[in-house]
């Protein structure tokens, strides 16, 4: 059984967001009822109730956002820091000055829960990019996502 965490990140999980290295699963609801779930790396923590995240403006998630703001955000990390937390998702920027193909998503935390099991997770899902155009665009969203 899961156990409740709050409405508030912990220390552990404000420390792992913000180091810009993990990769949240986004989990929307499509207009057909379906859940639909999406990894993004581009998420932090802008305070302990609130996650700012870069889309794409174009991706599924968004329409879906738009119909229906519930949302789950699934963190599986090292130090066996696995939480779900539940929120409510808008969006706060429709074009990010660094790319105007991305936009800013706030979720506002409602609910986090536990999600340990009988094994240990000893690192979370990551990612290499492939070019250094995209090093510098990761850098720049993950900038802009600070300001905001």
């Amino acid at each position: 059984m899961s156990k409740n965490l709050g409405k508030s990140l912990d220390d552990a999980a404000m420390k792992q967001l913000n180091a810009r290295q993990s990769t949240v699963v986004l989990a929307t609801v499509s207009g057909d009822g379906y859940p639909n779930t999406t990894p993004v790396h581009l998420a932090i923590a802008r305070d302990p109730q609130t996650l700012l995240m870069g889309v794409s403006s174009g991706h599924r998630a968004i329409t879906n956002i738009r119909a229906n703001p519930k949302v789950m955000v699934s963190l599986c990390e090292q130090n066996d820091l696995n939480i779900s937390i539940r929120g409510d998702a808008r969006i706060i920027r429709e074009k990010l000055a660094c790319n105007p193909g991305m936009c800013a998503v706030e979720v506002k935390i409602n609910a986090i829960k536990d999600d340990s099991t009988h094994s240990r997770t000893t690192a979370g899902i990551r990612y290499e990019c492939k070019t250094d155009r995209g090093a510098q665009f990761i850098q720049d969203v993950f900038d802009e996502l600070e300001r905001l």
